[in-house]
């Protein structure tokens, strides 16, 4: 069954083409289902490039499906999704794609049903697609075509502007990392055996991971608490916000009764944290003239549109949250035990930026006696901010920074 986040991203999405505002890069028509679409299995991708120099990539499937296209940039890539689809193996591109139009392809599940598949683009790209049956198959046709900039500035260009707004751009700035040391001054957060006290190790390790994040060239940090007072977790955003921050890290030291517990975790923002924090987004700009989301105006006067960049940008967000904590997981596991091996989600309030990829790390459980031990070191300390770094050092490179040097 169908999630009702993903019902809600659907239906403004129709709505909006139904309008006349989905007609931009980032959104392109449904093709819907002629009939049962829950058990479609995509086969194979094939990349073509006519005489004319147009790209295609096709897509074979077993059973007609519903899908959409995304465009998103910064950097620039196409999302397809197909509602109620699997894959049976992993999709390759094939010797065609030489001229590397594509310069790579990623696919993932989604929603525990929902297939997606991102394409890396070379440059920014448009895409068209159509869905063809030949017999007992069934073709799913996107046609590339590079993106040209337009003159005139009409209702859809602006929509189009502000939608490209939903990738935070980097480019010809250093990359802002915002880095949260949980709790603080009459919060304590959780408190080991021998008294060591989670805001204060969280603390030492924010401020040793900004001295590493500062000596790497193309990188800034900044520390949404520099001592031991208390912030509240929306004046934690706000605050990344301001800073116009293009990562946000949470630390933050677990705990929990059974004392022989161990290991660290990393969790992203879930797609119901994520639906609910759209709605109050909304409801704020409705009680305002406006309200600015990542460089777009959500407009009171056209829900629409404002609920179409609040699902996107969050979609995207949370997509590139995971990208990034995936790289801090790894990392993580080289220098303690890992309580999970996978990202994990969750509704965490401090998580609810829209346009800020964002994560909160729990470290280790100052609750089990040895990890308490290891967290009040320096050299731990050290060891784990190293690796959470060397996570964002990851992602900065996907972002297509080249110099690979760690400090």
């Amino acid at each position: 069954m169908k999630s009702i986040s993903q019902k809600r991203r659907d239906f403004v999405l129709r709505l909006g083409q139904a309008m006349g505002v989905a007609g931009v890069s980032s959104v392109t028509p449904q093709v819907f289902a002629k009939g049962r679409a829950s058990s479609a299995n995509v086969t194979s991708v094939t990349f073509k490039k006519s005489s004319d120099g147009k790209s295609r990539l096709v897509f074979e499937l077993d059973k007609s499906v519903r899908h959409k296209v995304s465009t998103l940039t910064s950097p620039d890539r196409i999302v397809i999704d197909f509602l109620g689809t699997q894959a049976k193996s992993k999709l390759k591109l094939g010797r065609n794609n030489k001229q590397q139009v594509i310069k790579n392809i990623r696919q993932a599940t989604r929603n525990k049903g929902d297939f997606r598949v991102v394409l890396d683009m070379a440059k920014k790209t448009k895409a068209k697609t159509k869905l063809i049956t030949k017999g007992d198959s069934y073709f799913l046709e996107v046609a590339l075509s590079p993106f040209k900039k337009e003159k005139d500035k009409t209702p859809g260009r602006q929509a189009k502007k502000a939608l490209s707004a939903v990738a935070r751009t980097v480019g010809g700035k250093p990359i802002v990392v915002a880095i949260d040391a949980g709790h603080g001054g009459r919060d304590p957060g959780a408190v080991g055996k021998k008294s060591t006290r989670e805001k204060d190790v969280v603390l030492k390790i924010a401020q040793l991971l900004k001295k590493r994040v500062d000596r790497q060239p193309g990188m800034k940090a900044v520390l949404i608490r520099d001592g031991d007072y208390y912030v509240s977790l929306r004046k934690r955003i706000a605050k990344a916000r301001t800073k116009k921050a293009d990562v946000f890290i949470s630390i933050h030291a677990d705990a929990n009764p059974v004392r022989s517990l161990t290991g660290s975790s990393v969790y992203i923002l879930s797609e119901n944290g994520a639906s609910s924090e759209a709605a109050r987004w909304l409801a704020n700009s409705e009680n305002t003239y406006e309200s600015k989301m990542g460089g777009a105006h959500l407009l009171p006067k056209n829900r629409v549109v404002s609920s179409m960049l609040l699902d996107l940008s969050l979609s995207d967000t949370i997509d590139r949250s995971l990208e990034l904590a995936s790289g801090v997981l790894k990392e993580l596991g080289h220098v303690n035990h890992l309580l999970r091996r996978r990202v994990e989600s969750a509704g965490f309030v401090v998580l609810k930026s829209p346009d800020i990829p964002s994560m909160l790390i729990e470290t280790a459980f100052i609750s089990n006696p040895m990890e308490e031990k290891r967290l009040k070191t320096r050299k731990h300390q050290d060891k784990l901010a190293k690796a959470i770094f060397k996570g964002i050092r990851q992602y900065q490179i996907a972002l297509g920074e080249t110099d690979t040097r760690y400090g």
